[in-house]
């Protein structure tokens, strides 16, 4: 057995928090792995490629979900699709949606990191999910990728003090009210993008956007779960696309929780296998929480099924 080879983002907020996180790390795998503190993608790309000379069997990445994009879109570079260690994303980032998707049983990274380890270090058979990833772009591989209303959501909540379930929270209360006052807040955070958008050879009928997310996993944070089509069939993701206006949105946001459809007729709500996404204007988008450079086109299909070690 080669061993586990994990990740720690220095930047990812719960590891700020904990400095001597990597020295606990090194402690619980012991002879059984590698431990590496990575500061930025250069230092990330040197980790993986030491692991994958190392021939590891599990890749750990101790972080946010964009912390994982990042590690993951990078791993399929060096690895290749078919030949992907198994994944163990451990929560210490301001979001963590992957966790909750694929059923972790652990919170705390030592706990879950110091279970796997365990049982590796006795044979023992991991639990395992699988899930399919999304390509962005030819270049990219996340499971949640959005832009307009989720883009901007996230540049406000991740400018707050002390982002969290709570900080995120009580952004929707804010818009909640901004919406019944007619203040301004709502206005800039659900503007409307104008884009022709392509499912599967089938022209989206709109011009302008409020929300657009495409994703491969069920949830989307907060508990929100409004991709109830995904996993439903190998090889697509769930799109979801509309002009709603906010209030309408916000006023069906119990059908998210509760993974129901909107119900909305101005919400494009389907499977999907290629997304072909034409912006008027250059726009930023994220994948997996981590908001990107502004761009004039996204193209999305199926990404390589990779497996997620849950328990």
């Amino acid at each position: 057995m080669a061993g586990i080879g994990v990740i720690i983002n220095v930047n990812a907020a719960g590891n700020r928090r904990r400095p001597r996180r990597a020295h606990r790390f090194r402690d619980i795998v012991g002879a059984e792995g590698f431990v590496e503190a990575t500061r930025d993608l250069r230092e990330l790309e040197a980790a993986l490629k030491d692991f994958k000379q190392r021939e590891i069997d599990i890749l750990a990445v101790c972080g946010g979900d964009g912390s994982f994009f990042h590690a993951v879109s990078r791993t399929i570079e060096i690895w290749g699709a078919d030949s992907m260690p198994l994944l163990l994303p451990l929560r210490a980032g301001t979001i963590n949606n992957l966790s909750r998707s694929i059923g972790a049983r652990r919170k705390r990274a030592e706990s879950m990191l110091a279970h796997v380890v365990k049982d590796y270090r006795y044979g023992r058979t991991h639990e395992i999910t699988e899930r399919e990833l999304i390509c962005v772009n030819g270049e990219y591989y996340g499971y949640i990728i959005g832009a307009a209303l989720v883009t901007n959501f996230l540049k406000l909540y991740y400018s707050g003090r002390k982002p969290g379930p709570l900080s995120a929270f009580g952004l929707l209360v804010m818009l909640f009210f901004s919406n019944l006052f007619g203040t301004s807040l709502i206005k800039a955070v659900v503007p409307t993008v104008a884009a022709d958008i392509v499912c599967d050879g089938e022209r989206v009928p709109f011009r302008g956007f409020t929300l657009i997310l495409a994703s491969s996993v069920a949830y989307i944070g907060l508990g929100v779960k409004p991709f109830y089509l995904s996993g439903r069939k190998r090889g697509y993701f769930h799109l979801l696309a509309g002009c709603s206006r906010p209030g309408r949105l916000l006023a069906r946001l119990w059908r998210f929780f509760r993974g129901f459809p909107s119900g909305l007729p101005s919400m494009y709500d389907n499977m999907a296998q290629h997304v072909s996404i034409e912006f008027e204007q250059a726009q930023a988008f994220t994948i997996n929480g981590e908001i990107m450079d502004a761009v004039k086109r996204l193209e999305l299909e199926p990404g390589p099924r990779v497996s997620f070690i849950s328990g």
